[in-house]
């Protein structure tokens, strides 16, 4: 991820390393002033190999955990909160929703898997979350993340396999793209994961 200024000057590069898989269904980012502090800041998937933009890896630098078909379906996998200036990373913890078994997305291969939504949504009403998805097609999760005064925090979890009456009839969802907006006019947003 290269951050660069309206001249074409770069200001900073994120490595994601080869622990992350590239692509539109893989690399999900978020570009927002999570914290209301009138600067942007910039979440997403890591794993290890990830290099800020100060040049500070994160997990284990010299972890390969691709697979033979160069799916990575081991090793751990990190959310991260960077500096928007710097592209300096403020904050990393385990990725929710996790991996677990592959089989338990809808095959056993490793496409389901590793799909993944994000976007930002006032789920509180009055600021900002960060929700980070994964699964389509079969077992649908998502989790929301608050950034507040240097701390990440989980704010909820709702996962369609988890046993929660009504949840499983939120399988099956995939048509590659999440909104969030007020659709009752509540104050609050609602995520929308597409059919």
């Amino acid at each position: 991820l290269d951050a660069y200024e309206l001249d074409g000057t770069r200001l900073w590069r994120i490595e994601l390393g080869k622990n992350i898989r590239e692509g539109a269904h893989y690399t999900q980012f978020i570009v927002y002033d999570l914290d209301g502090a009138g600067v942007a800041e910039v979440a997403c998937k890591t794993a290890d190999g990830t290099t800020d933009g100060a040049g500070k890896v994160i997990g284990d630098a010299t972890a390969n955990h691709r697979n033979k078909d160069g799916y990575i379906l081991d090793g751990p996998e990190f959310l991260t909160v960077f500096e928007g200036t710097t592209g300096k990373a403020l904050a990393t913890t385990d990725y929710v929703p996790p991996r677990g078994k592959v089989a338990d997305w809808g095959d056993a291969y490793g496409n389901r898997v590793d799909r993944f939504l994000a976007c930002v949504a006032y789920a509180g009403g009055e600021r900002p979350s960060a929700v980070f998805c994964r699964g389509y097609y079969t077992r649908a999760v998502l989790a929301a993340w608050d950034w507040r005064d240097g701390k990440l925090t989980k704010r909820w979890v709702f996962d369609s396999d988890d046993g929660t009456p009504g949840h499983r009839a939120y399988r099956g969802q995939g048509n590659h793209n999440i909104s969030a907006g007020d659709v009752d006019g509540d104050g609050k947003d609602e995520i929308v994961y597409g059919s």
